[in-house]
């Protein structure tokens, strides 16, 4: 396959947006039709209270930093499991927390787990900083920077997860939030990009190609009418693996329209 694609090419494999409407609408029939676990999330259902606690912010806050290892999300999940049973995130909370004993009996053994520690810790002493958004973000377009600053920089492409988290949740409200409640991470990012549904480059690393990401994510999925609060979910759930594409792949791939496939065809 020739990777040296002339500029000429380019221009003509880009997408219209009659035909991102039925890329999605047609990654959105798909997604519907999966059978799909119920996502696990650590946020309580918002029954009782119009306001999410503290507590319960700074415990979403630590669960989307432990995910920023790489590692399966089952092995995350489980790793999660085994510090709140610990007691690790809540003695991080009331300042009860003791490195020395943690140290020598973790509950967890991946060296991976083990460390992000540091990053609850120092999410715990930016309390005054994310509060900032409780109980609903001030002003949406700067959410997603409150969390990525007060985090230290840990949540990166997780920062919008949670966005996404809260918003499914019944949480935050406002619509204007979704924008930067699309996953900006690696897999979401190459299939949107080589179908052609947004026109980025495939290296976008700094948080600033990650915030540009989510709203031309949002973007399409507004205009292909993908069902509310779903997210990026029928991309990066798609059985269709733009990422890792080849010639077979394309011979037998049934999406109506898309730019990788146009590309290798000129």
């Amino acid at each position: 396959m020739n990777e040296r694609i002339s500029e000429r090419t380019r221009e003509i494999s880009i997408l219209t947006n009659r035909e991102r409407r039925e890329d999605v609408a047609f990654l959105c029939e798909h997604w519907k039709l999966e059978e799909k676990p119920t996502p696990y999330t650590v946020l309580p259902a918002n029954i009782f209270s119009d306001e999410i606690p503290s507590f319960e912010f700074f415990r979403l806050l630590c669960y989307h930093a432990l995910h920023t290892q790489p590692a399966p999300t089952v092995v995350i999940e489980a790793d999660w499991r085994r510090l709140e049973a610990n007691g690790t995130i809540g003695e991080i909370w009331n300042g009860s927390f003791d490195i020395n004993r943690y140290a020598l009996d973790p509950p967890v053994w991946r060296p991976d787990s083990k460390g992000k520690v540091i990053d609850f810790v120092r999410i715990k002493a930016t309390e005054d900083t994310w509060k900032r958004l409780l109980p609903e973000p001030p002003d949406p377009d700067v959410a997603v920077d409150v969390i990525y600053a007060a985090s230290g920089g840990a949540l990166k492409s997780r920062a919008f997860n949670v966005i996404a988290d809260m918003r499914r949740c019944g949480w935050w409200h406002s619509e204007a939030l979704d924008r930067f409640a699309q996953d900006p991470g690696a897999r979401s990012r190459k299939r949107a990009i080589r179908m052609g549904l947004i026109d980025l480059p495939e290296r976008a690393d700094t948080f600033a190609d990650m915030k540009a990401l989510s709203r031309a994510i949002n973007a399409v999925l507004r205009l292909g009418d993908a069902p509310e609060l779903a997210y990026s979910a029928p991309i990066t759930t798609s059985p269709f693996r733009c990422e890792i594409c080849d010639a077979a792949r394309m011979a037998a791939c049934p999406m109506p329209h898309c730019k990788w496939r146009r590309m290798h065809a000129e």
